[in-house]
């Protein structure tokens, strides 16, 4: 028998071809932990493969994984919600997710199996009996109770029991049948942030039609559209578009709340957002920047005028001839200070002012500025000193970074 031809009801062994672990979680596994990564792979996957009836759709697993790393990244608010929760193999993500982010996961379920109002139309071959070997005292013990909040009963009418308020970052609808995910949809997707996930389940099967024409219909008028996943079940993840903020996009938001009158260290990506072209990858002490110039991306907070101080703790490498380096730091074309070092003057703090009037925004959005570090010299250390192995042309090394508002002096009357 052919392996290029899945047979039917193929298994991935007879099938012949296995998908791979996302890199992050595999060969770059020290690396996203040492970079704060929030997934701790050993702790979210004993829930999920519990019973062993998840093991062989890890690729569902991983896009959770996935989806996670992509909220605290851009810190998306609001709380995560199952409906459709079976045994909890999903929810034990969910509600892992939600104490790392400080939310409430609510898991919604009948927890006996479909209801039988459900059952007609599309999904009038459906069984009375499917999922109900399950109840919400068994499902308790396997997700636990902190930061989860239990809701059983057939659902909309169970919608009563969630805040009036609410708002979501991540729902995940599991309900299999048509009526049940058309009204899971017309109640939260109004109530997602902008930028939040929506996972609806079945959609692909070709088990399940009903899941199919509700989520076809549904989204058929919205702006977003659906996007199909690998997993074994075929779902979808549709994320809710973003408007225009006055206050900026995510990562305007997160560059201007990490220029503050605090210290922030460079090591392990502290400072990645702020970093423009000319840097290296973050390591365990801070970063390297690489080349002929380095860019500094600054949003500044609203409430800054007049001029700020950057205040920065660099070095360079001073070896074999190169007994001193000198570094311009601009601003377009303007040249707002000469950064001097020496072998007995190197790594230190060293501060240059910016103006604030020259940063660019427009209509309430957020100012920005764009400074340059350009060295005097470029070579490797290798260059300098032929027994080292550093090829990369190094320049400024940045440990740590904090801003200070410059206070206007006014003369006397």
């Amino acid at each position: 028998m052919s392996t290029t031809t899945p047979p039917s009801g193929a298994t991935a062994a007879r099938w012949g071809y296995t998908a791979s672990l996302p890199q992050r979680y595999a060969v770059n596994y020290a690396r996203y932990l040492s970079l704060g990564g929030p997934v701790r792979l050993e702790e979210f996957v004993q829930g999920f493969v519990a019973g062993g009836e998840n093991q062989h759709d890890m690729a569902r697993f991983y896009f959770f994984c996935l989806v996670f790393d992509q909220l605290t990244k851009e810190r998306v608010a609001g709380d995560l919600v199952e409906l459709g929760a079976y045994k909890g193999h999903t929810a034990t993500l969910l509600a892992g997710m939600a104490r790392k982010l400080g939310r409430t996961a609510y898991v919604m379920d009948t927890f006996e199996g479909f209801h039988t109002g459900d059952l007609n139309g599309i999904d009038a071959a459906a069984s009375s009996r499917a999922f109900s070997d399950t109840s919400l005292e068994a499902v308790r013990a396997a997700v636990g109770e902190d930061n989860v909040r239990y809701i059983k009963g057939y659902f909309p009418g169970t919608a009563r029991e969630l805040p009036d308020d609410g708002r979501y970052c991540l729902v995940h609808i599991d309900c299999d049948l048509y009526a049940p995910i058309k009204s899971a949809l017309e109640y939260f997707y109004p109530r997602m942030v902008p930028g939040g996930f929506l996972i609806i389940h079945d959609y692909s099967s070709l088990y399940w039609s009903g899941a199919e024409k509700a989520i076809d219909e549904f989204f058929a008028d919205k702006p977003e559209a659906v996007l199909p996943l690998p997993d074994s079940a075929g779902s979808v993840a549709v994320r809710k578009v973003r408007s225009r903020d006055p206050n900026g996009n995510w990562l305007e938001q997160k560059r201007a709340s990490l220029l503050r009158n605090e210290w922030v260290l460079a090591a392990h990506g502290g400072l990645r957002e702020l970093l423009g072209s000319g840097w290296s990858g973050p390591e365990d002490w801070g970063v390297w920047g690489v080349g002929e110039a380095h860019e500094l991306l600054l949003v500044l907070p609203p409430h800054v005028d007049g001029e700020i101080e950057l205040q920065m703790d660099v070095h360079v490498v001073l070896l074999g001839d190169r007994t001193n380096q000198q570094f311009d730091v601009l601003l377009g074309d303007q040249t707002l200070a000469k950064w001097e070092f020496t072998l007995r003057t190197n790594r230190g703090i060293r501060s240059v002012r910016v103006p604030v009037a020259t940063a660019a925004g427009d209509h309430g959005q957020p100012r920005s500025v764009r400074l340059m570090f350009r060295p005097l010299t470029v070579a490797s250390p290798a260059e300098l000193d032929p027994s080292l192995t550093e090829r990369r042309p190094v320049g400024l090394a940045l440990h740590r970074m904090r801003f200070d508002t410059v206070k206007r002096q006014v003369s006397p009357p």
